[in-house]
């Protein structure tokens, strides 16, 4: 075990699209050259021909590290990988897939950062439209209409009741854009403070209760689990040797609190499939596998299939959503572009026709 302090890891949701491509670009080559029979040190050696200057950084990190006796998921650990990388490539060094498992983390990591790109490629273009019309609402309301109004006024019998209604929203826009921006950052405050003190397994039952993400957290959670528990398996740990290591150091906060929480309905005498029903971020159908499993005894290989259909099941429901979506993006831009004409022209020629 290591005995060095961790540094926070981060989540892959908070990094940038380009660094989860770094460091997915980073660990695939790492895993390919010891798949190749490198040692980690030869791997870092050559590495540091061809690497860029924040991949040499890491690559001095690892190599110091290295040296001193520490594993790559605590070199990870100290430069800022994400935490189921890091469990991952621990547990690795359990089961044996060492090598495959770090390649495995990179690619995924790959895939990763192409989704959130094709998803930024999606909404990019709606939020900087959204961007232009606030700042077209504040400059009609500010500049233009003060013109206008020095003209002739809105009250007029010329104006109809559709140019009033445009000049009373342009009028009105910034207050309530002011308002809305400061509720929604209220409420963000106020839901973060109410959470604070939550453990990880509850803040994920929580967003599960959503049915808009309880999906995509589920086969995300499930598959990991099933993959990594089959492969424990595989190299012959039992249950209850899975649950003792899910709670060392090297692993996750998660998975500390969900080896705990298994080990404390297990000594309460639940199985541990019943001991699964706690959480609420996992699929049920797990807990069926291990049941069934429990009378052919092939429980390693079975959750090795089932991690690959969550896998499936979860990029198919992504690529399904982002189909959905791209055509509801393009009609809201459409009516904003028709919104944003009509209130720059239709006062303006009713204004016009009146005098």
């Amino acid at each position: 075990m290591d005995t060095f302090q961790k540094k926070p890891m981060n989540s892959t949701l908070f990094l940038s699209v380009k660094e989860t491509r770094r460091q997915g670009v980073f660990l695939k080559r790492i895993g390919t050259l010891l798949c190749e029979g490198f040692s980690l040190k030869e791997a870092v050696s050559f590495l540091f021909t061809i690497a860029d200057d924040k991949q040499k950084n890491w690559l001095t990190s690892i190599e110091k590290s290295v040296y001193s006796g520490h594993h790559l998921h605590s070199a990870l650990i100290q430069i800022g990988f994400s935490e189921r990388v890091c469990t991952q490539i621990y547990l690795s060094t359990i089961h044996g897939r060492y090598s495959e498992t770090v390649r495995t983390a990179g690619e995924q990591l790959i895939v990763s950062a192409k989704r959130r790109k094709r998803i930024q490629a999606i909404v990019q273009y709606p939020i900087m439209l959204i961007l232009f019309i606030i700042i077209m609402l504040f400059s009609m309301r500010f500049i233009l209409m003060p013109h206008i109004q020095s003209i002739v006024s809105p009250d007029e019998l010329s104006v109809g009741f559709g140019t009033k209604l445009i000049i009373s929203t342009v009028y009105t826009a910034p207050y309530w854009i002011v308002g809305l921006l400061g509720f929604l950052s209220i409420s963000f405050l106020l839901f973060q403070f109410m959470i604070k003190h939550l453990t990880v397994i509850e803040k994920l039952n929580m967003y599960c209760k959503n049915k808009l993400v309880s999906t995509y957290i589920q086969l995300y959670w499930t598959q990991f689990y099933a993959f990594e528990w089959s492969q424990l398996l595989k190299s012959n740990c039992s249950l209850i040797e899975i649950v003792h290591l899910l709670q060392k150091d090297e692993t996750s906060t998660l998975s500390r609190e969900v080896g705990r929480h298994l080990e404390q309905e297990m000594r309460k005498g639940e199985s541990f499939q019943e001991a699964l029903a706690g959480f609420g971020f996992l699929k049920f159908e797990i807990g069926e596998i291990v049941r069934h499993s429990e009378l052919t005894g092939r429980l390693g290989s079975e959750l090795m299939l089932y991690a690959s259909e969550c896998e499936e099941e979860l990029n198919q429901k992504i690529e399904n959503t982002m189909e959905k979506i791209q055509p509801i993006v393009f009609v809201v831009v459409a009516l904003m572009i028709i919104a944003i004409y009509a209130a720059l022209l239709l006062p303006t020629f009713s204004i016009m026709e009146g005098l």
